[in-house]
């Protein structure tokens, strides 16, 4: 899985040499920390943009520099989330089965690629869950487990507050699996100190650099102001998305996302010499995420019929995840804010697949698995900028389609 992953992710990782979309502001603010000076991206915490810093300060600051750590986290998202699919699925088949089909998503390869926030959150996001179903089924609660769920969860919330959805479901299936022993003194301790005290910590600590710009080592003396000053950051952070009203081409309402009305175009060229088109499009995989409600809906009607935990558990994930962007007070949003929610989905579709492996469903089961791959391998090149000949590219039959833009709304 982690080397299917770096195939996919490594080569022509430069490609193409300019920014794109948002690495106009998470590059831009990298490299700003680096030099000591305010970011131009503060409306999310600093978590990603320190770890893009870490490849810029080792590369230099081109497009590998800024693309390497979101490659790296691209990467390591592969065996993290198979060692959550083998513990919350019931066979290792199931799990190998879920991965390929995460990693088959195209937004999960393009964020990847992309010096942006959302590869980082997922990352952390999944190994919180990680750790704290390794917990929750431990007895006694596994210390070690609940520290590095608390670490991943503090990571997680530093670098997009859209980890505070995974944090809700996630402490609430920790609590539901829990029950009565939560309430034993050393669980107590454990879950204050791991599951509050040490995320809020990590999250203080990223802000450690942006308050230096802002005080530099000499008024640190007045602790007080500067961490009157951070809460006075966040507050400024809320309001800037609960008042956010610009307007932008490619915004869709989040009930649009799972059928892939109006996925992102981040990057467009047409090469004057070769005549050849270049794109990258965060489009999902449509095998996948078309069958990510009815998945999550037969993954928890029937857990609910069979007392399943596990797949009540991939059920409400994505949901829990996902339904909260309709309560959202921030309206300018955009599809491809559903892929923290899709590995859920693709643990849902694991077990549905697994139980029609073989018998009667068999062929639709392998046939299913197939199609997922053959779209991945037929839209990858327009999700990694790679030139297609630009007669290839507008062959179309139907008026204001292509071969990869199938709706006039993908356009």
């Amino acid at each position: 899985m982690t080397l299917a992953a770096a195939a996919c992710r490594l080569p022509r990782l430069s490609v193409p040499g300019d920014e794109v979309f948002d690495e106009v502001y998470h590059a831009k603010s990298a490299l700003q920390y680096l030099e000591g000076q305010p970011p131009v991206d503060w409306v999310h915490p600093p978590t990603s943009k320190l770890l893009i810093a870490v490849g810029i300060w080792a590369l230099g600051y081109d497009s590998l520099g800024w693309r390497l750590m979101p490659a790296l986290a691209g990467i390591l998202l592969a065996p993290v989330f198979f060692f959550l699919a083998r513990r919350v699925l019931a066979t290792e088949r199931a799990a190998v089965l879920a991965s390929v089909l995460l990693l088959c998503d195209g937004v999960y390869l393009v964020q990847s690629r992309i010096a942006m926030t959302n590869i980082f959150a997922v990352l952390f996001q999944v190994a919180t869950a990680l750790f704290l179903v390794r917990s929750a089924t431990s007895e006694p609660l596994a210390t070690g487990d609940m520290l590095a769920a608390g670490a991943a969860l503090g990571l997680a919330l530093s670098t997009r507050w859209t980890s505070l959805f995974a944090a809700a479901f996630l402490g609430s299936a920790f609590l539901v699996a829990r029950r009565g022993r939560i309430l034993r003194e050393r669980e107590v301790v454990l879950v204050i100190v791991s599951l509050l005290c040490l995320p809020a910590g990590l999250y203080a600590l990223s802000y450690v650099p942006y308050m230096h710009i802002k005080f530099p080592l000499a008024g640190w003396t007045d602790l007080w102001r500067v961490l009157k000053d951070l809460l006075m950051e966040q507050t400024r952070v809320y309001r800037y998305h609960a008042d956010l009203r610009a307007e932008h081409p490619y915004f869709s309402v989040w009930y649009t996302w799972p059928w892939l009305y109006r996925p992102t175009l981040y990057y467009f060229h047409i090469d004057e010499g070769t005549e050849a088109v270049r794109g990258i499009l965060a489009l999902g995989n449509p095998a996948l995420w078309w069958l990510s409600i009815p998945a999550t809906l037969w993954a928890l009607a029937t857990g609910i019929r069979d007392h399943d935990a596990r797949r009540i558990f991939t059920g409400a994930g994505f949901l829990g995840l996902y339904l909260p962007w309709g309560l959202s007070p921030r309206t300018l949003n955009f599809s491809h804010y559903l892929f923290e929610a899709i590995p859920y989905a693709c643990l849902s579709l694991g077990a549905l697949l697994d139980a029609c492996w073989d018998g009667q469903r068999r062929p639709v089961a392998r046939g299913y698995v197939a199609v997922v791959v053959l779209l991945f391998l037929f839209f990858y090149p327009f999700l990694t900028a790679m030139p297609i000949p630009h007669k290839i590219f507008y062959a179309s039959r139907w008026p204001g389609t292509t071969p990869w833009w199938w709706f006039p709304t993908w356009i």
